[in-house]
């Protein structure tokens, strides 16, 4: 593989993009992710809270309200994903 630090990194594609970012360049949009993530994971908490009780215990499912907070929290995952991997290449959690 040739970079054993990054053992672990889910999204390898972003490794190589950032391979020669400035590491201000790569805090930066770590940053800004995990203000997405947090914006992402209070839509999905949001719209889990306005389901009705069946449906957040898992005895029934379906309709758009459900399918909403699916799709929010599948958005919210697949961005955790990629701030997972900026956390990485950074090395460190940046100060917000």
């Amino acid at each position: 593989m040739g970079n054993e630090s990054f053992v672990g990194v889910e999204l390898r594609p972003l490794v190589g993009l950032l391979a020669h970012v400035p590491e201000a360049t790569i805090e930066q949009l770590t940053i800004e992710a995990i203000k997405t993530h947090r914006t992402l994971a209070d839509k999905a908490e949001s719209l889990f809270e306005d389901l009705p009780e069946d449906m957040k215990s898992g005895k029934r499912s379906g309709g758009p309200a459900h399918v909403a907070y699916l799709e929010a929290t599948i958005a919210m995952h697949a961005q955790m994903s990629a701030l997972s991997t900026l956390l990485t290449v950074l090395g460190r959690t940046p100060k917000i």
